[in-house]
């Protein structure tokens, strides 16, 4: 799957913090950008999280967008990071078919949102921004990590451009992602979450594997 990715830049002051204190201020971005969309998300919220001030905070950041697509980076480097750890403990590698692929990548990343749920929602919060240039951007992070995890995907037998059916799992990804997102939300037990997620996804690729009809048409 290759090297995770880096970063978005930062200031040069916030990667000689200690990492304790840095940490801190990461912690309380994942919970801010985590619980709320990118309109909603207030600094204010972040500086009292950390313990530290608006002032020493933009020490570190130029600007809350930066700040916020540096997030938004972080969260899908670990979960680029999480499924290459899966990966790598099963000493399995990712299926040549576009479809086995999606089936294995899609319920590794299933166990990173349940462990993980302020880095999921802000995942799932990058696709719903009203400001075109931000979301563009955090667009741009997703496409980046997502073709990558499909770039060596065979494309024998398919039918379609295998640029466009990756566009179309794309969608697919967001989608299931939201609604296990909502259904977190609403308060059900994480196996009945989980077996959910499962089940849509299964049905989505079944639906793609083997098309809507029963049998030919005469």
């Amino acid at each position: 799957m290759g090297p995770p990715f880096g970063g978005q830049a930062m200031k040069e002051s916030f990667s000689k913090l200690p990492a304790e204190k840095r940490e801190k201020i990461v912690r309380a971005c994942l919970l801010e950008f985590g619980a709320r969309e990118y309109g909603k998300a207030a600094l204010d919220r972040i500086v009292e999280s950390a313990g530290i001030s608006k002032g020493g905070l933009y020490e570190y950041i130029s600007s809350k967008e930066e700040l916020y697509l540096y997030i938004v980076e972080l969260s899908y480097s670990r979960l680029y990071e999480h499924l290459q750890g899966n990966l790598d403990e099963a000493g399995a590698a990712l299926p040549s078919d576009i479809l086995e692929r999606f089936a294995l990548v899609s319920r590794a990343a299933v166990d990173f949102y349940v462990e993980h749920p302020e880095m999921i929602g802000i995942i799932a919060n990058s696709s719903r921004i009203d400001d075109a240039s931000i979301s563009g951007k955090a667009r741009s992070i997703f496409d980046s990590h997502f073709d990558a995890i499909f770039e060596g995907a065979g494309a024998r037998g398919l039918a379609f451009p295998k640029a466009r059916l990756v566009e179309l799992l794309k969608w697919m990804s967001v989608k299931t992602r939201s609604d296990f997102l909502a259904a977190m939300a609403s308060g059900r037990d994480i196996p009945t979450v989980v077996s959910g997620y499962i089940d849509e996804r299964d049905f989505l690729l079944a639906v793609l594997g083997k098309g809507i009809y029963a049998e030919a048409a005469p």
